[in-house]
């Protein structure tokens, strides 16, 4: 069974495989899903690298809540469009 979890980390795609045979951060380009899609993902894990705080790390985060719920509201979109696209896959958010 292939598991995809859709997660941010910094400096990362945001998409991570939890398959026995292959555990760790995915090359877009191995999955089944549209350009359009891999430029959405690249495009959300963008703006949560510029949450990150490289000189105090712990200061890391957004600047408001509703920078927040904005950027968590677009992931469930994701979510939604990879479970479309990814037929045969289980697909996990964070």
């Amino acid at each position: 069974m292939k598991i995809i979890k859709l997660m941010p980390d910094y400096q990362c795609f945001p998409l991570w495989s939890l398959s026995p045979d292959s555990i760790g951060n995915v090359d877009p380009e191995e999955l089944p899903i549209s350009q359009e899609l891999k430029a959405d993902l690249m495009s959300w894990a963008l703006k949560y690298d510029d949450t990150l705080d490289e000189e105090y790390p712990p200061d890391s985060g957004f600047s408001s809540e509703e920078d927040e719920a904005e950027f968590n509201k677009e992931g469930e979109h994701l979510f939604e469009r990879l479970k479309a696209e990814l037929k045969g896959y289980v697909v996990v958010l964070k």
